[in-house]
């Protein structure tokens, strides 16, 4: 069989069968574009190159359980939610503070920069506080976790409705909650790549 002619659709139902050459052309149409994707966020080619492979073992790894209608799509929220991961993990204050203690010379927008982290680091976790609880759970399951939102409406016993609606609400909360701090987060991330 020609993968090369094969629908996405066609693919996916391939991977579930676990057919390595399928995966592989999925690989070749994607990788390059999500790579981009994640070097125009971060500027670093090695951290584009390692998001991007997890992006697609996870993928592998989930390709029984996960229910995929646009691949694309898909991976183009991968690669949004596995930066915004990254970007959680990197900015928290302790981290980030030891970070530029052994990387760094303290210079004079230091104080500055930790202050900018921490405010974020406070808005970011107020955000998610604010959300109502069910709302809240299935933000984190969908965002931090990558659940499917059938694997999310089977955990928490809701329908797969109610899970993109809660989604959507806590997407619409988040951005409101961060639109103040998309500067800072570019501030800091061309800080953290400039060394």
């Amino acid at each position: 069989m020609e993968y090369c002619d094969s629908t996405d659709a066609e693919l996916l139902t391939k991977i579930k069968e676990n057919d390595h050459r399928a995966f592989k052309e999925i690989y070749k149409r994607y990788w390059k574009v999500c790579f981009l994707q994640l070097f125009k966020k971060s500027s670093s080619k090695e951290l584009a190159e390692e998001l991007t492979q997890n992006i697609f073992i996870s993928l592998w790894e989930r390709r029984q359980i996960v229910e995929i209608n646009n691949l694309s799509a898909y991976l183009m929220s991968a690669v949004r939610f596995s930066f915004i991961n990254y970007l959680k993990n990197v900015l928290q204050f302790d981290q980030y503070a030891e970070y530029k203690k052994t990387h760094s010379e303290i210079g004079a927008n230091s104080l500055e920069e930790q202050l900018a982290v921490r405010e974020l680091s406070i808005s970011i976790e107020k955000g998610i506080n604010m959300l109502p609880r069910k709302t809240r759970e299935v933000f984190v399951l969908s965002r931090l976790e990558y659940n499917s939102v059938k694997e999310i409406a089977q955990k928490l016993k809701i329908s797969e409705k109610a899970v993109e609606y809660h989604i959507t609400q806590s997407l619409k909360a988040m951005r409101l909650a961060l639109k103040d701090y998309m500067i800072i987060i570019t501030f800091i991330v061309s800080a953290l790549f400039c060394c």
